[in-house]
């Protein structure tokens, strides 16, 4: 055992963990079937401890969130730039960044969904393409814990009271479709709030940048890790969490945050 044990550790060290794992496995694999023809009496890689391998950062990991500075700087050039109004991305921008909604969240919204007298939305609808189809509006959220309902900001309420007054017509009822009253594909969307990133002098920030964001200032705010973990429509913040904290609509405090 002693001896497998620093073998192992020696590949850690001179080829890193993902090497020493995978030579563990090979190596569990080999004495396992010496076990089974009874070569030797029992796989000593079984009495050395298991190798954790460190995940790996993304960029979305490093990535930091905007400050109250930035997102309304950002806001104001989306409103005022002429291709992103062309693309109608103002109110789209503004949606996510008053939610922490994924993109495709936010294009799959109907008006249906909102209650803006009481000022909430239920997210879950999103536009996906189907082969044959072409792009359909799926009922099923894109994870187990993202059908919820939240509270809206009243900036964002004010604004998608305004939206409303001359709604492009449509026969899905989505609140943000494109300019041309069809479904946004989720993939041309999200490369249109990249350009306009990039334009606006975001070039570090990425659509999943409001999401940081939202998670961000609302823990900043003492918001539970369960808490944010609803808003953003994820089904376990942790084992924990999961398990003692009951699941239930964000209240208004979220909204008051964002």
């Amino acid at each position: 055992m002693v001896s497998i044990g620093r073998w192992l550790r020696g590949i850690g060290e001179t080829s890193g963990p993902h090497a020493m794992k995978t030579a563990r496995s090979v190596l569990s694999g080999v004495l396992h079937l010496a076990v089974r023809h009874e070569a030797i009496p029992h796989n000593p890689v079984r009495d050395v401890g298991s190798v954790r391998v460190p995940a790996k950062q993304t960029k979305r990991d490093l990535q930091r969130a905007f400050t109250r500075e930035e997102r309304e700087a950002l806001l104001t050039f989306a409103d005022a730039d002429p291709t992103a109004q062309r693309r109608d991305l103002g109110d789209l921008l503004a949606f996510m960044a008053g939610t922490g909604a994924r993109v495709g969240e936010a294009c799959g919204v109907r008006w249906s969904d909102l209650d803006l007298e009481v000022g909430t939305v239920k997210l879950g609808s999103l536009p996906v393409r189907v082969p044959g189809q072409g792009l359909v509006l799926q009922q099923k959220g894109k994870t187990k814990g993202s059908t919820r309902t939240l509270v809206l900001p009243p900036w964002l309420v004010s604004r998608l009271l305004t939206r409303k007054i001359d709604a492009i017509p449509n026969e899905w009822n989505v609140v943000l479709c494109s300019p041309m009253g069809m479904l946004r594909d989720t993939s041309n969307t999200t490369k249109h709030v990249r350009a306009l990133l990039d334009a606006a002098g975001f070039e570090w920030a990425t659509g999943h940048t409001f999401r940081k964001t939202a998670a961000t200032w609302l823990d900043e705010d003492g918001v539970s890790g369960r808490q944010v973990a609803n808003q953003l429509g994820h089904a376990k913040p942790s084992m924990t969490m999961d398990r003692y904290m009951s699941r239930r609509a964000i209240t208004e405090r979220a909204a008051d945050v964002l």
